[in-house]
């Protein structure tokens, strides 16, 4: 048996940066939601930003590290 590259990690693990992002904003946005409105809903909705927030962020990131490859 030989050992796996890189990138045969991240297909066989399931690694996203994309998914890894909007998990990260999600947990910050429920904690920063629920500090500012002290109340359940506040913390559904700020984890519901903070992922899209992340997400969003996450697939720039994705985008500009492609392009910034391609480029060099």
């Amino acid at each position: 048996m030989r050992e796996l590259t890189l990138d045969e990690i991240e297909q066989v693990s399931g690694a996203g940066t994309v998914g890894d992002f909007a998990a990260d904003g999600g947990a910050y946005g429920t904690i920063a939601g629920t500090m500012v409105t002290n109340t359940l809903k506040g913390a559904a909705r700020g984890g519901l930003a903070g992922a899209a927030i992340g997400a969003s962020f996450g697939a720039g990131y994705v985008v500009g590290d492609a392009l910034y490859d391609w480029l060099s």
